[in-house]
């Protein structure tokens, strides 16, 4: 694997994740300028555990093809125990920032005035 492969393939992974990651820095941006709550504190940190296992998730991805890339194949074939451990941990990260994200708007939902009609 020459140099030009790897960074075509490390692009492709990051264009891939890339709407998921903009979705992300735009609901910061939304939830950093709402009023300093509960509500929004929890939101800001299952966004921020979002944005973390998704950048996680694609540095996983990448690690194997750069350690090919050096030439340590005997490495990545012990490492897959340990990818699939890492893949476990960030899939609970994400699961944690999807509920917060969701909790973050329940409470929300559940405050607000309804008006009068």
């Amino acid at each position: 694997m020459d140099n030009a492969t790897l960074l075509v393939t490390v692009l492709s992974m990051v264009g891939v994740r890339l709407p998921v990651l903009i979705a992300l820095c735009v609901g910061l941006v939304w939830v950093v300028g709402a009023p300093r709550d509960a509500t929004r504190t929890g939101a800001l940190v299952g966004l921020l555990l979002l944005l973390l296992a998704s950048l996680g998730g694609m540095a996983a991805g990448i690690l194997p093809m750069w350690m090919i890339r050096s030439g340590d194949f005997s490495s990545v074939s012990s490492l897959s125990a340990i990818l699939g451990v890492l893949h476990f941990a960030l899939a609970m990260v994400e699961a944690i920032g999807v509920v917060l994200v969701v909790w973050a708007l329940v409470r929300l939902l559940r405050t607000r005035t309804l008006p009068a009609s």
